[in-house]
């Protein structure tokens, strides 16, 4: 995953924070169950685009020609098979 459980948490409260600040939400409750949620949503997300990844290296290595990791032309290939499979899964990437 690319953030750590303690960046993740930061993330989420910054986000309950700033929502409170502008009026957004009002909350009736505790913050922290908003940002624990917020925190699983986050987790969930990065555990399936890591999935996603995982499974575009493994497509890239199964190829019949070895392409060099980090290459140019690896990133490319990367991208291009990442997109294709976030596409077919409906999962948006930024």
């Amino acid at each position: 995953m690319r953030l750590s459980e303690d960046r993740i948490e930061a993330v989420a409260k910054k986000i309950v924070k700033d929502l409170r600040e502008a009026k957004i939400i009002r909350l009736k409750g505790m913050a922290s169950r908003l940002e624990t949620e917020i925190q699983r949503v986050m987790t969930e997300d990065l555990k399936i685009e890591d999935e996603i990844n995982a499974e575009v290296e493994r497509q890239i290595e199964s190829m019949g020609r070895t392409i060099p990791y980090g290459s140019a032309e690896w990133d490319a290939t990367f991208q291009q098979l990442k997109e294709k499979i976030c596409q077919q899964r409906n999962y948006l990437i930024s």
